[in-house]
């Protein structure tokens, strides 16, 4: 005589469509295991990435503005009251409308800086340094 096992479906150990849940700690554990401190010295980095994401902008450049600099924020703001002040140096493709260009640039680095840092652009200067021509125009 041959035993056969059970037919009952195999329950998997993980289920995928749910997200894992987040492990209780220690009082004052609150949104996870950690927190991520991105230095303020990297915010104009970050930000010059992010407008080079826009199509047609290149060579972008991001310093912070200098009264930005003069006035330390305090150890004591919250984290959604945290603002920036920044100039924004950039090369745009000819022919290219350059406000319309600068507009949408300006709107995508605000969203980009606030999801990568967790600081709101408060005040954005855009300069247009050069007007680059498309290399597949002929004559």
């Amino acid at each position: 005589m041959t035993a056969t096992a059970p037919t009952a479906p195999l329950t998997p150990w993980v289920d995928a469509s749910r997200p894992a849940p987040i492990p209780a700690g220690p009082p004052g554990y609150r949104d996870g295991p950690g927190r991520l401190r991105i230095d303020p010295r990297v915010i104009p980095k970050l930000a010059a990435q992010a407008a080079n994401e826009v199509d047609g902008v290149t060579g972008a450049s991001v310093a912070p503005v200098a009264r930005a600099i003069h006035h330390p924020v305090p150890a004591s703001t919250p984290p959604d009251q945290l603002t920036l002040d920044l100039d924004l140096t950039v090369t745009i493709a000819y022919p290219r409308p350059v406000r319309a260009t600068a507009e949408l640039l300006a709107g995508h680095l605000a969203r980009r800086v606030e999801e990568l840092a967790g600081r709101r652009v408060r005040d954005l200067r855009v300069h247009v340094e050069h007007l680059r021509p498309r290399r597949d125009r002929v004559g």
